[in-house]
């Protein structure tokens, strides 16, 4: 099967060679090669949404077929992009069950534990298979999880039984969940990734 490419050969593997060094995603590469500095971080905080030229797809290089992968919905970009016309979004998770609709909760760590939880809480919540934590989606104690209405009450109540030791007794690792809008999430995640580019520079 031929890969077809929405980008010239130059740029295509310009974005590979950059997702290579860096470990970003190629569409996240591709994406910082198209936008010009001073609007990087506008395309940041869009990096999931359907309006980003790659229809909310996380395509990522798979060596073994030569093709781009997406890392959410496990759809090929030949596949998605039929044509070079209009890319099909990205239906998220399998878990989703195809739904595009993006709705979020807000995790609060318990206060409790002595030290950050995010990546052990963000392991959780995609094993799950019904949630995950974007980028930037960290600040302050505070993780943003991404999920979908039809599914977004059963992520909760799995987020409420996941615990952490402190000394000899286990505890709730989550002090609390704050349920969001999809507009909501997204100002959240605008926020975060403001707070990055104040504190660290614009990611590589």
């Amino acid at each position: 099967m031929t890969k077809k490419k929405n980008t010239s050969n130059s740029l295509s593997g310009s974005a590979r060679a950059l997702a290579e060094k860096t470990g970003m995603s190629y569409t996240a590469a591709l994406e910082t090669l198209r936008t010009p500095g001073a609007d990087r971080a506008a395309a940041g905080t869009t990096a999931s949404t359907s309006n980003d030229g790659f229809g909310g797809h996380e395509f990522e290089y798979e060596q073994v077929t030569d093709l781009f992968r997406c890392t959410e919905c496990r759809v090929y970009e030949v596949t998605a992009r039929d044509t070079d016309g209009p890319i099909k979004p990205c239906t998220g998770l399998v878990g989703y069950g195809g739904d595009t609709e993006r709705v979020y909760l807000l995790l609060t760590e318990d206060p409790a534990l002595q030290y950050s939880h995010a990546a052990f809480l963000a392991t959780k919540v995609r094993s799950t298979g019904i949630g995950r934590a974007p980028r930037f989606s960290w600040r302050d104690g505070k993780l943003l999880v991404e999920s979908a209405p039809s599914v977004v009450a059963e992520l909760a109540r799995r987020i409420e039984l996941i615990t952490s030791t402190i000394g000899d007794r286990q505890v709730q690792a989550v002090a609390s969940i704050d349920h969001l809008t999809a507009e909501a999430g997204r100002a959240v995640l605008a926020a975060n990734y403001a707070a990055y580019v104040a504190e660290y520079g614009e990611p590589a």
